[in-house]
């Protein structure tokens, strides 16, 4: 992959990328070392496709965060660890500007990990159902029903902070 393709490539994808990441670690420097390690193996192993290219660059993320928790032996429980409170952060800011925006996106981390993960890929990162199946490792239709399930939830928690 050439420079100045890789170099277009994080300007269109950094911002998403870096709120899956976010999402999935709820670790600044952890997410920002995903988002990195995944734009460096996309220069070391990909051609510049835009078919398939943000599909790749999602899962590789996802991978090298899996890998993470593999490797650190004090992370062994994958769901207590994606399930603990988001500290507010400064880029995050910097990417999610309204202050409404904001209170979704923290509602929407306090979600169980699987609706997290399907409304972040859709809402946030534009994802289509039939992506989403194929990154989560679901049927179209399960991912279909998770989105469901997932909206029902942030509904009513929303419901309940404005109650």
């Amino acid at each position: 992959m050439k420079n100045d393709e890789l170099e277009a490539l994080y300007k269109r994808y950094f911002n998403e990328l870096f709120i899956y990441a976010l999402s999935l670690c709820k670790d600044h420097h952890l997410a920002q070392d995903l988002v990195s390690e995944t734009f460096f193996k996309a220069l070391l192993s990909i051609e510049y496709n835009e078919q398939y290219i943000k599909y790749w660059l999602f899962r590789v993320c996802k991978n090298l965060y899996l890998d993470h928790l593999r490797k650190n032996k004090y992370l062994q429980d994958l769901e207590s660890h994606l399930d603990k409170l988001f500290v507010e952060d400064d880029s995050l800011n910097k990417i999610i500007i309204s202050e409404e925006k904001k209170r979704i996106y923290y509602e929407i981390l306090k979600l169980q990990s699987s609706y997290k993960e399907v409304i972040i890929l859709y809402y946030y990162c534009a994802f289509p159902l039939k992506e989403i199946a194929s990154i989560t490792g679901i049927s179209q239709g399960a991912a279909r029903t998770l989105l469901f399930r997932a909206r029902k939830k942030l509904k009513d928690s929303l419901k309940e902070d404005y109650s």
